[in-house]
C-alpha cells in the first residue's frame, strides 16, 4: 500500500470503534535453542539511557552531550553551529525564509531501520536526533525496544521534528524521511507536512563529488568524512550489518551489539552537522573559501544556479589561477567564464577567456575542442577577421575526431574559403 493511499485513509477519519482492547504487535525473544525466554526483558544497559513517556507509552531514550571543544577531524563542534538561511538558499536551490520564527535550532536527523531499501515493511528503530546547545552538540536517540513500542516512539520523534527550526538528514528526502511518513501513517499518525527540510546529500554531491587529484569521490558521508574533515571512524559497524543486530536483540535480547550502532548513528550526526556548517560556510565567503579549483567550480555553478552572476564568475576566475588543481579543473572554470561572458554579450571578454583555456595546452581535450568552435564563431561573425577564424577552423578539424563534426568543419573552411576570394569592394 503506497503513501498516498494511507494518506487518504487517514484523512478520512477514525476508523470505527470495535469492541475490546487494541493489542498491539509483540514479538517474545527466545534463546539460543529458539525457546521462549522467561520473565520480563529489562531496560537495556545503554549509556545515557532513560524512559520518556507518552500518550502510547513509554520510549527508550539514550542521550549524550559532546562539549563543544571535541575536535571532530580538522574542526570543533562549536565551529560547526551555524544555520545561515541565505547560504542554505543557495545549497539547495530555494528560498529560506521566516525560520526564526519556528524554532531555535535545527535538527539534525538520522534513522537505522531494519531494511536498507524502504519500502512498507521497513521499521525504523533508531531515530537520532542532534542539536546544539550553546555549541555543545546534544544527541537523542530513541530507541525500539519491541515493535509493540513503535507508536511511542514516533510520538516522541514527531515532538521533537515538530519544533525544529528545519530539519537537515542527509539522503532523507529519498529514504529517512519516507520511511518515517510511512510509519505515522500506518498508524493513522499525522506526517509533519510543514517543516522546512535539507537534504544535505545532493548540494555534498554538487560540491565534492569531482575530486582534484583523481576520479570521482564517493558521496558517502563516512567518504566525505576522510576526505573533507581528515576524521576517521574506528571500529565502525557497517551499514549492511546493522539490521541483523538489531533483529539479534530483538530474538535474544542482548544489547551488547547494539553499542555500536549507537555510536555509528552519533558519528553521523556530529558528522552531517559539521559537513552542513563547511557548505554554509563556502557559500557565505565565496572564492576564497575554496580549498581547491574544484571546490571554486563546483561553487560557482551553485552560485550561478541561484542567479548570483557576479559571485559566479568570481569562483571560476579563482579556479582558473588556484594554486591547487589540475589542468581539467582549470578548463572546466575557463570554460564557464567563457559561457557567462558569453551569455552576458561581453564577447571579446569571452573570447580571452577561451584564449586562456587554449593556452593551457591541451589542444584535445573536450573543452579545448570547444574552445577553439568559439573562438572560430567570434572572428567570424563578431570580429570579421576572416584569417584568425580561418586558422582556429583548421585547429578544430585536426582536434575533431568525431566524422559528423569533422563534416561540420569542413563545411565552416569551405564557406570560410568563399569569403576570402571574394573582392574586397
Amino acid at each position: 500500500m503506497d503513501r498516498d493511499r494511507l494518506r487518504s485513509i487517514v484523512r478520512s477519519g477514525p476508523a470505527p470503534a470495535r469492541a475490546g482492547p487494541v493489542r498491539e504487535l509483540t514479538y517474545e525473544p527466545v534463546d539460543a535453542d529458539g525457546l521462549p525466554v522467561d520473565g520480563a526483558r529489562g531496560l537495556p544497559a545503554f549509556d545515557g539511557a532513560t524512559t520518556v513517556g507518552t500518550p502510547f507509552g513509554e520510549v527508550l531514550l539514550i542521550e549524550h552531550v559532546i562539549d563543544a571543544g571535541t575536535p571532530h577531524g580538522a574542526v570543533t563542534v562549536e565551529d560547526c553551529d551555524l544555520a545561515d538561511p541565505d547560504a542554505l538558499g543557495v545549497l539547495t536551490g530555494r528560498p529560506f525564509t521566516g525560520l526564526e520564527s519556528r524554532g531555535r535550532s535545527p535538527v539534525f536527523f538520522d534513522l537505522e531501520t531494519t531494511g536498507l531499501s524502504g519500502g512498507a515493511g521497513t521499521v525504523a528503530f533508531l531515530a537520532g536526533c542532534g542539536t546544539f546547545e550553546g555549541g555543545a552538540f546534544r544527541t537523542r536517540q530513541f530507541f525500539l525496544q519491541g515493535f509493540a513500542a513503535e507508536r511511542a516512539l514516533l510520538h516522541a520523534v514527531a515532538e521533537v521534528l515538530g519544533d525544529a527550526a528545519f530539519l537537515v538528514t542527509y539522503n532523507g528526502r529519498t529514504f529517512d524521511m519516507p520511511v518515517m511518513e510511512m510509519r505515522w501513517l500506518f498508524h493513522r499518525m499525522t506526517p509533519l507536512d510543514a517543516v522546512p527540510h535539507v537534504d544535505m546529500l545532493p548540494p555534498a554531491r554538487r560540491l565534492w563529488r569531482e575530486a582534484v587529484d583523481g576520479p570521482d569521490r564517493s558521496c558517502r558521508l563516512v567518504a566525505l568524512e576522510e576526505a573533507l574533515l581528515g576524521f576517521t571512524r574506528v571500529d565502525d559497524v557497517p551499514g549492511w550489518e546493522i539490521p541483523h543486530r538489531y533483529f539479534d536483540y530483538v530474538r535474544r535480547g542482548d544489547p551488547g551489539p547494539l553499542e555500536p550502532v549507537l555510536r555509528h548513528n552519533r558519528l553521523d550526526l556530529v558528522s552531517l552537522a559539521v559537513l552542513t556548517a563547511r557548505a554554509q560556510r563556502l557559500v557565505r565567503e565565496g572564492h576564497t573559501a575554496g580549498h581547491d579549483a574544484r571546490e571554486c567550480v563546483a561553487l560557482g555553478r551553485l552560485y550561478l544556479r541561484a542567479g548570483r552572476m557576479g559571485q559566479a564568475e568570481a569562483c571560476f576566475e579563482a579556479a582558473a589561477d588556484h594554486p591547487v588543481g589540475d589542468r581539467a579543473a582549470r578548463e572546466d572554470g575557463l570554460r564557464e567564464l567563457a559561457l557567462i561572458r558569453r551569455r552576458q554579450r561581453r564577447h571579446p571578454e569571452a573570447a580571452a577567456a577561451w584564449n586562456r583555456l587554449l593556452a593551457l595546452g591541451h589542444g584535445r581535450s573536450p573543452r579545448a575542442r570547444e574552445a577553439i568552435e568559439a573562438l572560430a564563431v567570434h572572428h567570424e561573425h563578431r570580429e570579421r577577421d576572416l584569417e584568425s577564424a580561418r586558422r582556429f577552423a583548421l585547429q578544430a578539424l585536426q582536434a575533431e575526431a568525431d566524422p559528423m563534426k569533422r563534416e561540420a568543419v569542413r563545411h565552416r573552411l569551405a564557406r570560410l574559403e568563399r569569403k576570402l576570394q571574394r573582392p574586397l569592394l
